[in-house]
């Protein structure tokens, strides 16, 4: 009977870290057409529980850039939210669950995506507005930009973790692109992570 509980305690908090596919179209917000060469990055951290509160820590990147028609696919767990009952359950087990995925969407010269709300330029043209929307497949509607200073704030950092250089080759195009508008707009490079360009 323990073994039955804990095999069904197992697959109960671990079926959000089960596959999908996420899926969606990338649209420039003032001329609704597709944008091909958009990079989409999604991260997903771990959590588990601890006396203290909680620890995170980032599990996985992946990235694809958007075809001639503005889309994407890209697999990976759904992940779940640390509710009260998985707390518990990783703080007596010491077990990380993976979170929902987390998405950034950016192509040079237009305002990244969803870092970007607070930029002038970008506010009221974003949609959709929420992580959750992208990953049901909304469309991503990016609002151009022409002003030097605005495309430097929202120009994005590629994820790292701390002394670990492997999630850098995961993001290939993104380090790309990132150093791409960095030239455009007259900011130094990730020299240090040329190498990883794809």
């Amino acid at each position: 009977m323990r073994i039955f509980m804990v095999v069904f305690l197992f697959f109960l908090f671990t079926q959000g870290a089960w596959c999908a596919t996420f899926q969606g179209k990338v649209i420039d917000a003032d001329t609704k057409q597709p944008i091909e060469g958009a990079v989409v990055v999604v991260s997903w951290h771990e959590e588990r529980a601890t006396p203290t509160g909680s620890t995170s820590r980032l599990k996985d990147v992946v990235e694809t850039l958007t075809d001639k028609n503005g889309e994407w696919v890209i697999k990976g767990p759904r992940g779940r939210e640390m509710g009260n009952i998985t707390a518990i359950f990783t703080l007596l087990t010491g077990i990380y669950i993976t979170n929902p995925p987390h998405f950034i969407v950016f192509k040079p010269g237009y305002c990244s995506w969803p870092a970007e709300f607070g930029i002038d330029a970008c506010k009221g043209k974003f949609k959709p507005e929420g992580n959750d929307k992208v990953a049901e497949g909304t469309t991503v509607e990016l609002p151009g930009l022409t002003n030097k200073e605005d495309r430097k704030l929202s120009l994005p950092s590629p994820f790292h973790k701390d002394g670990d250089g492997s999630f850098y080759s995961k993001q290939g195009a993104f380090i790309k692109l990132i150093n791409e508008e960095s030239r455009n707009i007259g900011l130094s490079e990730y020299d240090d992570l040329k190498r990883y360009e794809k």
